[in-house]
């Protein structure tokens, strides 16, 4: 029996057991594309809102908007330092009883950590000199932050027995109730204060369905056992500071727009920000559907060597099609969300678009040091493209604005992408390196092709190259087979 057949196609499959080699790799690709599906539904909704929210507040107040979900976003990561991958990865392999304590101290912990963030955002906002409106927005952000991270400990038991689908509507419902929100906002004419209002209640009502859902397997009520808090504590915090800054690297050149230079230069890059920070949402959902897998296999070398090619592979084509639609459909895009007035941002978001497959690259590849706990490598690597973030924001923004804070974005992800390659490939996790030479020709004769039809329409240019693009990598047997066995229709 080969490789392949021995850790995805055993001859019986476990129905009862979400982990079984097979039924954890098709639930994985099928419920990961739910996901993903939901989230590009959600995008498109969102494409209805976001011209009109951006032409309604303008490029400057739409650039305080994002700045405040900025620094929201950077207390979030420092407040949760990724809590819930540590918990995924100990709800996965723990008891029934051990998971019931998990979910209800973590919980409570985070009630806890949030009450911090709230202080931490409007001392941060204090000490900035914002004004009031974006004193308010904080409060209102921070409120729907600590909504958002209980209702993320109640996902956890969602994660943990891989059920994506579940977490897909979830997912989907967000997206839609936060458009419906938006709009009603625009066509009422309220000002910058009410958008900040949308994300509060959007979360509570996640909320409340993610709790209706694991009412009866875990506790919803909070523990407060300083002893488990601090076990807890004891197992993430090098991993905490690692998330923390790995989270914190990607904000760092918006909110230096903001205090280098502030205004319409702010607006655009926050515009083009906006679209990658959606599409960026992308990979960390299908990266997440992947650790309960990856730590269930750590112990197991030769199938965590088998899964985290399959994953690298995945990443990496899922990853270059985005680029394609970036980089080609900025202008596009530019022109929908924000007409004449943004078309600037059009090649600040084609910088940004280079460093999208990196992203990919990133959430995967970083998923698989957690479930092998490397968790001081993570620190190191992103503690390193932090304070490469700070020096390419100095550096570049000053002298060329708004597109040098894409280029800081593009380079930290390729940079924080190469690191974690070579941190696994010393641990004997090489990279696909067959794939790759059928990779790398396919994507740059797709952006080619594509490029000649930009002149024609940037929706032409992208179709042109999505379709050479994967035709190329179908042909050269760069798609993994069990990615084209999981298909709906194949199934």
């Amino acid at each position: 029996m080969s490789e392949s057949e021995a850790l995805i196609s055993p001859t019986r499959l476990d129905a009862a057991d979400p982990y079984a080699p097979g039924a954890a790799g098709s639930r994985v690709i099928r419920g990961g594309s739910l996901r993903v599906a939901a989230t590009l539904a959600g995008v498109l909704a969102g494409a209805l809102s976001a011209p009109l929210v951006v032409r309604h507040l303008g490029v400057v107040d739409y650039g305080r908007y994002l700045t405040v979900a900025s620094v929201i976003f950077v207390v979030t990561a420092l407040s949760e330092g990724g809590l819930a991958n540590v918990a995924v990865r100990a709800f996965s392999v723990g008891s029934a009883a051990q998971r019931r304590t998990l979910i209800a101290n973590l919980t409570g912990l985070r009630l806890a950590l949030g009450a911090a963030g709230t202080i931490g955002a409007l001392g941060f906002g204090l000490l900035a000199g914002y004004d009031h409106v974006l004193i308010i927005g904080l409060a209102l952000g921070a409120a729907g932050y600590v909504a958002a991270a209980v209702q993320g400990s109640y996902s956890v038991a969602l994660s943990g027995t891989l059920r994506l689908r579940q977490l897909a509507a979830i997912d989907l419902l967000r997206s839609l109730l936060t458009t419906i929100f938006l709009i009603a906002l625009v066509l009422a004419g309220s000002p910058l204060t009410g958008f900040f209002t949308v994300a509060v209640v959007v979360q509570g009502l996640a909320l409340t369905v993610t709790a209706r859902l694991v009412r009866r397997e875990v506790p919803l009520r909070p523990a407060f056992e300083w002893a488990r808090w601090r076990a807890l504590l004891g197992e993430t915090a090098i991993y905490a500071v690692a998330s923390a800054l790995g989270a914190a690297y990607f904000q760092i050149a918006l909110i230096s727009m903001s205090l280098l230079d502030p205004g319409r230069q702010t607006g655009y890059y926050a515009i083009s920000f906006r679209i990658v920070e959606i599409i960026n949402g992308v990979p960390w959902l299908l990266a997440a559907s992947v650790l309960p897998v990856f730590a269930v296999a750590a112990s197991d070398a030769q199938r965590f060597r088998y899964i985290a090619a399959r994953a690298f592979e995945g990443a990496v084509i899922a990853g270059g099609w985005f680029a394609i639609i970036v980089v080609l459909g900025a202008k596009f895009a530019i022109e929908v969300i924000a007409g004449a007035k943004g078309a600037p941002a059009a090649s600040v978001l084609q910088i940004m678009g280079i460093g999208v497959t990196a992203t990919f690259l990133v959430s995967a590849l970083g998923f698989a040091l957690l479930a092998q706990r490397m968790h001081r490598a993570l620190l190191i690597a992103n503690a390193a493209v932090l304070a490469l973030a700070l020096t390419l924001s100095l550096t570049l923004i000053p002298a060329l604005h708004a597109r040098g804070g894409a280029a800081t974005t593009a380079a930290l992800e390729l940079s924080l992408a190469s690191a974690y390659v070579v941190i696994l490939w010393r641990q004997g996790v090489a990279p696909p390196a067959p794939f790759i030479l059928r990779f790398l020709p396919a994507l740059a004769i797709a952006l080619a092709l594509g490029a000649l039809a930009l002149s024609v329409h940037p929706v032409l240019a992208v179709a042109v190259a999505s379709a050479v693009y994967f035709l190329l990598l179908r042909g050269s047997g760069a798609i993994p087979q069990e990615l084209i066995d999981a298909l709906p229709w194949r199934r």
